[in-house]
């Protein structure tokens, strides 16, 4: 059963401007060191690996229902890439918390990054079903 869904959509020229100008650094508490390392290693495209890591997060907190008062909440949720390049999320704190109010068993998440837009969509999963559906 479908618990939560997300979607975002972000200006992938902006997410060039905002690291040119040394925006987005670990400190600001968007990206996670894991994330830093990995989009960083994107051979010339790091700007889109960010766009798209970004929307992903942006996605999550949507399906998550949860509101953004601060940096510090995007951190919570880390978007990670096996050897493969099998997106993954992870949450922490109160993501993590929101997830477990909602029965989360799985989540998947799919990006796409261009010159022009990156996006993400989130789908959250549980396995609780009500007796009306069994």
């Amino acid at each position: 059963m479908i618990v939560g869904l997300g979607i975002d959509l972000i200006d992938s020229a902006r997410v060039r401007r905002e690291l040119s100008r040394g925006a987005w650094v670990p400190e600001d508490g968007i990206f996670t060191e894991s994330e830093i390392l990995q989009r960083s290693s994107g051979r010339g495209h790091a700007a889109l690996g960010y766009a798209a890591c970004f929307a992903a997060k942006e996605a999550a907190l949507k399906a998550l229902g949860m509101e953004v008062k601060s940096l510090a909440c995007f951190r919570e949720v880390e978007l990670l890439s096996d050897s493969d390049h099998n997106l993954t999320l992870k949450l922490n704190g109160q993501a993590q918390a929101a997830s477990r109010t909602l029965g989360v068993q799985r989540a998947f998440v799919a990006v796409t990054a261009t010159e022009r837009m990156s996006g993400a969509m989130v789908v959250l999963e549980s396995q609780i079903f009500s007796r009306r559906q069994e």
